[in-house]
């Protein structure tokens, strides 16, 4: 121990002699380690510990799968979940979960909260309670009995200003009285921090034979010692006999069970091997550019390495003492890099709006917590034992009688250090190479998104939700009448050039689907039949919304219910079951098993998940299909958002009772879709430009090195008549030798790992020619300028003095 105190000491006098080195080593080190920090921080929360429930290795979600047509991820019916409940022996909970809307009418403004209805067992299921009051008693779940309510924690403090008094208080939600009976502790946010409130979710007789509707979100929580393939199997064999027992409905269909945690994460895990690797090699590109540092470093001190080695100290005893000053510097980087990291994560953290963060499991614990900390240390130590190893081994292999000979500067072992040191700057130019391919792509990728056509034109257009109560506009015409008449007040608001409604906003994230029976000849087998998206739309949605009609015509907005039913198709559909046809005029039927005449084609649309893959969709009209939620969509001449008190006041004109919410203008909604691509392709140009500038400055530093060790040869060269330019094409041509070599390991080390990152990509290649090349002219450039900056000093070296160099 006492050694080991006497070399850290040593090491940081020795690093305090050699500011300069000791703080770009430094600096290099803590980029590299704040870079794998701040990834490895927020993975950590988004994707490997996103909630940290009791018992989180046994909770499960529970899928509904029909893999002949394309349903990889559906949601349950209610038959069949109570099926499930009542046959599967896996489970000591399995829990049904509905999203669901609460308006609250308590006070002069009516406000929309969402929420979820769950069945029972829910909160026992997950192992939490309530912070105040409690959760759902098991009759609770029983119709008459369950109008209490438990409360989201940040609802209570905003809505009812942190009242504990609130509870087994009655508010009106849905112009019903419910009581409040909990509220929740502050960081329970589930599912997926969307929700306000919960209530029971009641079962009535009716939902134990409907097997049709898919609306339910299942998870479960497994017996002991029960695996996920068991569960799957055991729920597999209930729906082989419902398929036999229900076919219309229940052919083809099978469950899906997996971990609560891989399903939450889907979205982000998809990038979370990319960025792990791109980390990854801002790691080691660093690493390599401090052990050059540090071969540089060891040459200037042979003569003490040497001198030490002759009074008898071991190459063990020394390389353990250069071991300990890469240890420093590593630890000083290390800290520099925490608070890299730091602000990194408050970057991220903001990168994305809350109002859909809120979406995705584990943001909102964004932060350094414990296991960044012992993650950082032991990237720290790995990072001493990667920048130093090399270099110790190195500098301890020289020829005693040789380096004591020499004079200050030494050269015993050079060539081996020279090759070491290229193969350095190689290796550092290839992983530059492949990081700043990736970089490149992905922003390409992004690039080619936002110029791409969306199928809409979100520019002053403003969006916003209205639901009518059941009760009241129970007959649909009295909903027809309702949104006739507030679309038609609307248009003659000043600067409203038109207004329309629809049952999902493009690229909301509230798409609807419906199966289809039949198109023109071709019938499907149940079982089989193709789902598709299903919307309703008034006549001036298409025009407000800026989504064009191809063929045909628009709705005239005065289809009859009693009439024949009209719809327009989305040019997706047409090329899918009308390939080689003129779609217009053609009928189809879906699962309400009437015919429907296509009347018209229109643009696609872009989907949800922002990748171009767009789903069949028909559009019905409402006159059609009257439903009660809608979005109202508005087109102003010039900035939409000053509209929004009109709109309400419109609506409080004619029925003061129901709430306006999700109010956003439409590029609000795009751009929060675009939200996560745009954080990760910041993410990966930050990482491309730290990559670029460690490798720049790594050619840079053996070039320099090179250009002083060869002094004493360019002062003869110049001295026998070499021209200036000679020697500046003598230095470049060894830097650009070492920087081709290292390009094209690095294309194709880029060739072969990229191409993984085809399902991220939207509009390019994993092998873009355009990106390939542009990536290496501009690598090369960057090297010719480190080369040329020593180069040129070496040719203004004045033989006189260069001949005495030695």
């Amino acid at each position: 121990m006492n050694t080991f105190w006497q070399d850290l000491r040593y090491g940081i006098q020795v690093l305090r002699k050699a500011p300069g080195f000791t703080a770009v080593a430094v600096i290099i080190i803590a980029l590299g380690i704040g870079a794998v920090t701040t990834i490895f921080s927020s993975m950590n929360a988004v994707v490997f510990e996103p909630f940290s429930f009791p018992n989180q290795e046994r909770l499960v979600a529970v899928l509904e799968r029909n893999l002949e047509i394309g349903i990889q991820r559906g949601s349950v019916s209610p038959g069949n979940f109570i099926e499930w409940s009542e046959q599967s022996q896996s489970f000591d909970h399995l829990i049904a979960i509905s999203q669901n809307y609460f308006d609250m009418t308590d006070s002069d403004q009516p406000e929309r909260f969402a929420g979820y209805k769950v069945s029972a067992g829910f909160f026992d299921a997950l192992g939490t309670s309530a912070a105040y009051g409690r959760t759902f008693l098991p009759e609770e779940q029983q119709a008459g009995r369950h109008q209490v309510v438990v409360l989201k924690h940040s609802l209570w403090q905003s809505r009812f200003g942190a009242n504990p008094e609130i509870i087994n208080q009655t508010i009106t939600l849905n112009r019903e009285r419910y009581t409040v009976i909990g509220v929740m502790p502050e960081e329970f946010n589930f599912p997926f921090n969307a929700g306000e409130m919960w209530s029971p979710l009641v079962f009535d007789p009716k939902d134990r034979t409907d097997r049709g509707h898919h609306y339910l979100q299942v998870l479960g929580r497994l017996n002991p010692g029960v695996t996920i393939e068991q569960a799957r199997l055991d729920l597999n064999r209930i729906a082989v006999r419902a398929a036999e027992q229900y076919p219309e409905t229940n052919a083809g269909r099978i469950v899906h069970v997996l971990s609560m945690t891989e399903d939450a994460v889907r979205g982000a895990s998809t990038y979370a091997p990319f960025l792990l690797g791109s980390v990854g090699f801002v790691l080691l590109i660093a690493c390599t550019n401090v052990a050059n540092l540090l071969l540089v470093r060891s040459s200037s001190r042979q003569k003490e390495i040497a001198i030490r080695l002759a009074l008898g100290a071991s190459r063990f005893r020394l390389i353990r003492q250069l071991l300990t000053e890469s240890l420093l510097l590593a630890f000083a980087g290390g800290a520099l890099g925490l608070l890299l990291s730091v602000w990194g994560i408050e970057g991220l953290a903001t990168g994305i709006p809350d109002s859909f963060s809120k979406f995705i499991p584990g943001w909102h614990k964004l932060e350094i917590d414990k296991t960044a900390l012992v993650f950082t240390l032991i990237i720290s130590v790995l990072t001493a034992f990667l920048c130093g190893l090399i270099p110790a081994l190195q500098a301890t292999k020289i020829n005693l009688n040789e380096a004591l000979k020499e004079g200050s500067k030494g050269h015993s072992g050079k060539s081996a250090r020279n090759l070491t040191r290229s193969i350095l700057v190689v290796f550092e130019v290839a992983m530059s190479m492949i990081l700043l391919i990736g970089a490149g792509l992905t922003i390409r990728s992004f690039v080619e998104l936002l110029r791409s056509d969306l199928g809409v034109n979100p520019n002053g257009v403003l969006t916003m939700q209205v639901s009518l109560t059941s009760e009241k506009y129970s007959p649909p015409q009295q909903r027809v009448d309702f949104y006739e008449q507030l679309l038609a007040r609307l248009g003659t608001l000043s600067d409203v050039t038109k207004a329309g409604a629809v049952s999902h906003l493009p690229m909301g994230g509230n798409s609807m689907g419906r199966t289809l029976l039949s198109a023109g000849q071709t019938q499907f087998t149940k079982g089989r039949q193709p789902a598709i998206e299903y919307c309703v739309a008034t006549e001036g949605y298409f025009e407000a919304a800026g989504t064009q009609i191809l063929r045909g015509r628009n709705f005239t907005g005065y289809e009859s219910s009693e009439g024949p039913r009209v719809v327009l198709v989305n040019e997706a559909f047409a090329k899918r079951f009308f390939a080689g046809e003129e779609a217009v005029g053609q009928q189809l039927k879906i699962d309400d098993g009437k015919p429907l005449e296509i009347i018209g084609v229109t643009q696609n649309v872009m989907n949800d998940d922002m990748d171009d893959l767009a789903e069949p969709n028909i559009y019905v009209a409402y006159t059609q299909d009257p439903l009660r939620s809608m979005f109202l969509v508005i087109r102003a001449s010039s900035d939409a958002g000053p509209l929004t008190s009109a709109v309400r006041s419109e609506v409080s004109n004619i029925d003061k009772t129901l709430p306006v919410f999700n109010v956003k203008a439409m590029r609000d909604v795009i751009n929060e879709r675009l939200s996560p691509k745009r954080l990760a392709t910041f993410v990966f140009g930050v990482l491309a430009v730290i990559a670029l500038a460690l490798a720049a400055v790594g050619i840079y530093a053996v070039m320099s090195y090179a250009v002083s060790q060869r002094t004493h040869e360019i002062g003869i060269r110049m001295a026998l008549g070499a021209q200036p330019r000679n020697i500046l094409q003598l230095v470049i041509r060894y830097g650009l030798t070492l920087t081709l070599i290292g390009l094209a390991i690095g294309l194709a080390g880029a060739f072969a790992l990229t191409r993984a990152m085809s399902r991220i990509l939207y509009g390019v290649t994993s092998t873009d020619a355009l990106t390939f090349a542009g990536i290496s002219f501009l690598l090369a450039l960057i090297a010719l300028a480190a080369c040329y900056i020593p180069a040129r000093r070496a040719t203004r070296v004045d033989p006189m003095v260069a001949l005495r160099y030695e």
